[in-house]
């Protein structure tokens, strides 16, 4: 567990931060979370946030944690530009984190944002996770495949956003030390909303 929220600071604000497996339905929760506590939920609104302030199409920095690999290092050996087209969007995202943080309470999902706001505090940080029959029956019902070809999608997403977070935030995507809550959205999303919103309302 991280240290800085056993309890939270005179500082009122807090930052509940959503990692998520795919398809266990951390958006989801996230939402109906935010809409407990009262404050806003920030996701894919992060992406066009993002594309705003960096000048480019949503759509590439939606894109980007499933792209983004060590292109740093590559663009500096082969004497090109010292950071990458996705290290630039981090760096945009990140920049709009921290701004929207700075304006009050509230809940991200994903994009490294335990990371990005690792110095301030109050973040809480949670992992969502599920079985994987339930999330196969998620990912089907939302692209309308196969479990099987469901299942492949599961894992290339998640591979990927464990690459991302080791790239960004040099930790272990989904290691239980690097959160302060893990919960099984077995129970549905709208308990395991209550659950995290019961835990933070402990600290508050």
């Amino acid at each position: 567990m991280a240290d800085n929220v056993n309890t939270l600071t005179d500082n009122k604000n807090f930052y509940v931060v959503i990692s998520r497996q795919f398809g266990s339905g951390g958006a989801e929760t996230a939402s109906k979370l935010a809409a407990k506590l009262g404050v806003k939920c920030y996701d894919k609104t992060l992406a066009e946030m993002t594309a705003v302030v960096t000048g480019l199409d949503k759509h590439i920095v939606l894109s980007s944690q499933d792209k983004a690999t060590n292109t740093f290092w590559y663009s500096s050996f082969l004497g090109g530009e010292s950071l990458s087209l996705y290290d630039k969007i981090f760096i945009g995202q990140s920049n709009v984190i921290k701004s929207l943080a700075a304006k009050g309470s509230c809940v991200f999902v994903g994009r490294c944002a335990d990371y990005v706001l690792k110095d301030m505090p109050n973040v809480i940080r949670v992992f969502i996770c599920a079985p994987m029959e339930q999330r196969r029956a998620r990912v089907s019902k939302a692209y309308g495949n196969t479990p099987a070809e469901a299942q492949k999608i599961i894992k290339k997403n998640d591979k990927a956003r464990a690459a991302y977070y080791k790239k960004y935030a040099s930790e272990e995507w989904g290691k239980v030390d690097n959160y302060d809550i893990v919960v099984n959205t077995r129970i549905g999303t709208t308990k395991a909303a209550a659950i995290i919103y019961d835990y933070i309302k402990e600290l508050i």
